[in-house]
């Protein structure tokens, strides 16, 4: 794993960092482990990013920092679970 300055918002309370961060690790486990992520966790996490985020000008804003930092798509991510039809996902 990589060690990226992540996105992250002053106002989040230390549990949305949590959930954020485990969105972000779930997004670099899809592009780096061999075995890719777990779909189901994926949905669930970027549905909890939607809670703590629920304006999408900021969602697109985390992903584009995200995806800056990391060459990875939070949203590309995401789509690709919705769509899985196999228990894990590998981007």
């Amino acid at each position: 794993m990589n060690n990226y300055s992540y996105p992250i918002f002053p106002d989040w309370s230390k549990e949305e960092l949590m959930d954020m961060m485990a969105l972000y690790n779930a997004v670099e486990s899809a592009y780096e482990d061999a075995n890719g992520v777990n779909a189901e966790k994926v949905v669930k996490l970027y549905n909890r990013f939607r809670e703590i985020n629920p304006a999408k000008m900021e969602q697109k804003q985390i992903d584009r920092d995200f995806q800056s930092i990391s060459d990875y798509s939070i949203y590309r991510t995401f789509q690709a679970a919705a769509k899985a039809k196999t228990k894990n996902i590998r981007m």
